[in-house]
């Protein structure tokens, strides 16, 4: 050892002050024996002496780095970096303690869940479906152990399949049908569904883009299928005006079984069949046909009327021609009589003439007249008698 190198020993070991807050005691007399186990090895180094001041310069700063890592760790040796105020930061193990409280019991209460009126939460553990809660405030263990999922199971979901009715709507071609009598015709319908079943719906239903789809476009094609298929076994006269409401409840359940086959889940609650009509090519014509056939009905029902007003009647007048025909049968002579004086009653009813017979011998009976005849025949009698001027003065002239 060098005579240099005793008193840079000397000079540090008398300025280094000992660390009384370090838990690990005083670490001064232990970097001394070190140093001087160094120096010692460096004597029989074979390399030679190494004092070397490049290399000091890299022991001092893996001593550095040390006293660094252990300060964070909360370790002794070294001092600890200070702060912007100067003075020297400490971590302890209290503080790492509390922040790893605080983390935990943040992680635990993530497992917290509130759910709502009309909604049902599925629990899975490991993606495995284990239970289901109500209404109200419920706990899970936190992720990665356990999740849940939230549906709605009253809410009402509507879908509309096919063109809609509004005017300048185009039409993507998804209502065309074709029926049974093999015309075409476009429909555009609304489905009406909810959800009865949420563990069902939550794992038999695709959800989402991880699953390919939404529970809609599931509804959307069950729907579509069922009414072609309902479509394609009515005539076209029943689909557009009579059997509406018929292919409306078919297709219900059609869906329904078919959803139900599926294990979905799913509740259709209504089918509404908004529009029904063919083609916009040919429509301009087929409301010509129908506005024909509407003209035709129109003539029907009347017909109809006037033979329910007119066949009564007839049916009565034989009904009474049968019963003269009886009494004809058995009184010939009063029977053909009595319809000849009824017939003439009808006949001078409203006339002021009187007929009698004088076929009888001897004078004729004496007659009351009526006294309409004789006020009807005053009324017209003072006409009669008005005679012109000229008439009333020539007799005049001719007795002068």
């Amino acid at each position: 050892m060098s005579e240099d190198d005793g008193k840079d020993d000397a000079g540090s070991a008398k300025n280094e002050k000992p660390n009384t807050n370090n838990p690990w005691g005083n670490v001064t007399g232990i970097n001394d024996r070190n140093r001087g186990q160094k120096n010692a090895n460096n004597s029989n180094n074979p390399w030679g002496n190494d004092n070397n001041p490049q290399s000091q310069n890299l022991d001092d700063l893996a001593k550095r780095i040390e006293d660094k890592l252990r300060a964070a760790l909360g370790g002794g040796g070294g001092s600890p970096p200070p702060t912007s105020s100067g003075t020297p930061r400490r971590f302890d193990n209290r503080m790492l303690s509390v922040a790893g409280m605080v983390i935990g019991a943040l992680w635990l209460a993530s497992g917290i869940y509130v759910v709502d009126a009309g909604e049902e939460a599925l629990v899975s553990r490991f993606g495995k479906y284990v239970r289901f809660a109500e209404q109200g405030l419920s706990y899970r263990l936190p992720f990665p152990f356990e999740s849940h999922n939230l549906v709605n199971v009253q809410r009402v979901n509507t879908l509309t399949v096919g063109a809609s009715s509004a005017a300048g709507a185009q039409d993507d071609g998804q209502g065309l049908m074709l029926t049974g009598d093999e015309n075409i015709v476009n429909v555009s319908f609304q489905v009406f569904w909810r959800v009865k079943n949420a563990q069902q719906f939550q794992f038999n239903v695709a959800h989402g883009a991880n699953n390919r789809g939404e529970p809609s476009d599931t509804v959307s094609a069950v729907a579509e299928a069922s009414m072609r298929e309902v479509v394609g076994r009515s005539p076209l006269e029943k689909v557009l005006t009579t059997g509406r409401a018929t292919v409306e409840s078919q297709t219900r359940e059609l869906m329904q079984r078919t959803l139900n086959s599926y294990n979905s889940g799913i509740l259709v609650t209504q089918v509404n069949l908004r529009r029904a009509e063919p083609p916009a090519s040919v429509i301009a014509s087929f409301r010509e046909v129908a506005a024909a056939s509407q003209e035709a009905e129109t003539r029907i029902n009347q017909a109809l009327s006037y033979r329910n007003s007119v066949l009564p009647q007839a049916q009565g007048e034989a009904t009474r021609f049968n019963q003269l025909y009886q009494e004809y049968h058995l009184a010939p002579e009063v029977t053909r009589q009595r319809l000849y004086l009824e017939t003439m009653e009808k006949i001078y009813e409203r006339s002021n003439k009187i007929i009698m017979n004088n076929n009888r011998a001897g004078a004729a009976p004496m007659m009351v007249l009526p006294p309409e005849l004789f006020r009807n025949f005053t009324n017209a009698q003072p006409q009669a008698r008005v005679a012109p001027p000229a008439e009333n003065a020539a007799p005049a002239g001719g007795s002068q």
